[in-house]
């Protein structure tokens, strides 16, 4: 028997709303099938539940029988409470170990460079156009005669630090 039946069935015979025959097919069923006896003994429980509660005056308060076993509703399973916490905990973790309040003190050394009038070019004309490197270098080498520049540049994230200017 199809399980939606058996149980609206169940109910009807717990209310008292099925027809004599139909009571006798049901009670040959639940003889041959412990498990539907069974579920026709909790359909009859709860109606007669809802029967004391409904029957009850406005304002009394009603002592209903408590189940011997504790009915516990799980909404969410087990193993997905134990997933967000390990995800909580390695987060606070996280959070924790990689917070610094002042970056460390990085250990700058002056990488030694030649002086840029070394790089200049030879003092014969330059003909090949007006956006020339070379014509660029020369033009600062004449502009600036210290030889002495040291540029570091820490990361591309900070601006280089000018020493020697």
């Amino acid at each position: 028997m199809n399980e939606e039946i058996l149980e609206r069935l169940l109910i009807d015979r717990a209310s008292g709303a099925l027809s004599p025959d139909v009571e006798e097919l049901l009670a040959a069923h639940l003889r041959q099938n412990p498990d539907a006896q069974e579920a026709a003994t909790q359909i009859a429980d709860i109606l007669g539940l809802a029967r004391v509660a409904l029957a009850g005056q406005p304002g009394e308060v009603l002592s209903l029988p408590m189940p011997a076993e504790p009915v516990r509703a799980k909404l969410v399973p087990d193993w997905a409470w134990k997933m967000v916490a390990c995800f909580v905990c390695g987060l606070a973790l996280g959070g924790f170990a990689f917070r610094t309040r002042t970056a460390p003190a990085r250990l700058v050394q002056a990488v030694p460079t030649a002086p840029l009038a070394a790089l200049a070019v030879p003092t014969a004309p330059d003909t090949s156009g007006i956006w020339s490197v070379r014509r660029y270098r020369a033009a600062l080498a004449a502009a600036n005669p210290r030889p002495e520049k040291t540029i570091i540049w820490q990361s591309p994230l900070k601006k280089p630090t000018n020493y020697g200017l």
